[in-house]
């Protein structure tokens, strides 16, 4: 398991054409097919909001930068 002090490999991670498969942007663990909301990730254990983009494409982004950002 990847620890939350490890800085995370991306804030975002997409998976263009697709609308059922995401993957953690803070450590690449396939998360697969969870659906749209927030999820917490098996392998590193951090919030992921997940979504479905216009083109369709899953977008999964670190949760706690979002809200840093704000």
């Amino acid at each position: 398991m990847t620890s939350l002090n490890e800085e995370p490999f991306e804030t975002s991670c997409t998976n263009p054409g697709r609308d059922d498969y995401w993957t953690c942007p803070g450590c690449y663990h396939d998360l697969g097919d969870v659906g749209e909301g927030r999820h917490a990730c098996p392998e590193c254990g951090r919030d992921i909001d997940c979504a479905i983009d216009t083109q369709p494409v899953c977008v999964a982004r670190l949760a706690d930068h979002e809200e840093d950002a704000a």
